[in-house]
């Protein structure tokens, strides 16, 4: 791994500007490369006790200056887009998230990517037979993808009725249970309060890999030579694009088969009650904010 190269990949203005226009009302976090306990890399996720947020180009290489001693590496971002970002507790009131993505994470576990690639296809002819296309974008990351839809699919009046993140997460939920079972993949479906994803074009946080963004339409395409930074193939309106309303069938469909997150007893998947969970996270975030600096071993929320 080359120490210069995340200093040479953040200078290029096209990597920024893709970076803070994705993070923008996101909770963002900061991979390094330094180590803290049990050689375990840092992340970092606040500032001065706030959650950590990009708003412009200017701030990404304010926190690259910033953060320069320990090693930034790559920029995280949440699901989920808030209406306000100024204290913990706001990362704690789902009536503050205005917008959250569903996201399926294909992992590769024996570095065969196009069975990843295969696997998202799968997901997107899924979405496509459920009404949702148009609205739909790959990442390539690492040893894996992401799929996403657009969270600007929902209507304001299906975000009325369902509140975002019980839209992100039934939806989400809905898929993966109709996916087959891919020998040497793992498709996880997991929507939370802290979980991020790698921002478009950011480096991966080990690999020599860029984030690429694609349309679904060009996956028979794709190779994994489009992520190599020295010669990166990108499609930033790819993760833009989006049309209002086609999600809401899906989202209405979604929620009344699985139900919301944190909440109901008949779903396959387990949790805590609702009280105990706000409490276990008030008491992460308050653990995670005594310094800005944070183990990425506290967080079991990152993708791969």
């Amino acid at each position: 791994m080359s120490l210069s190269l995340p200093w040479e990949h953040y200078e290029k203005a096209e990597v920024r500007r893709e970076i803070a226009d994705y993070c923008r009302n996101r909770w963002v976090a900061i991979h390094c490369e330094k180590t803290v306990e049990k050689d375990v890399r840092m992340m970092i996720r606040y500032e001065k006790g706030r959650p950590l947020t990009i708003g412009s180009e200017s701030e990404v290489t304010l926190l690259l200056n910033r953060y320069r001693e320990y090693g930034p590496r790559a920029f995280y971002a949440t699901t989920h887009i808030y209406s306000r970002l100024k204290t913990r507790l706001d990362l704690l009131e789902r009536s503050n998230i205005v917008y959250s993505s569903p996201v399926w994470d294909i992992d590769s576990r024996d570095e065969d990517w196009r069975k990843v690639v295969e696997k998202a296809r799968e997901i997107v002819r899924l979405l496509g037979k459920l009404g949702v296309s148009k609205s739909v974008f790959i990442k390539w990351s690492g040893r894996g993808a992401h799929v996403h839809i657009n969270p600007f699919c929902f209507s304001i009046d299906v975000r009325r009725r369902i509140e975002p993140i019980d839209i992100a997460y039934s939806i989400t939920s809905l898929i993966a249970n109709r996916l087959e079972p891919t020998d040497g993949l793992v498709v996880e479906s997991r929507i939370d309060i802290q979980r991020v994803f790698t921002s478009p074009l950011s480096l991966h946080r080990m690999f020599d890999r860029v984030a690429v963004c694609l349309p679904p339409e060009k996956l028979e395409e794709f190779d994994i030579s489009w992520t190599s930074p020295e010669a990166y193939v990108h499609f930033p309106d790819s993760w833009r694009r989006f049309s209002e309303g086609e999600g809401d069938e899906l989202a209405e469909r979604a929620f009344a088969s699985i139900g919301p997150y944190v909440a109901g007893k008949k779903r396959r998947r387990k949790h805590k009650p609702l009280d105990v969970e706000i409490l276990r996270t008030i008491e992460k975030l308050n653990h995670d904010a005594q310094g800005d600096i944070a183990s990425d071993s506290r967080l079991e929320s990152y993708d791969s």
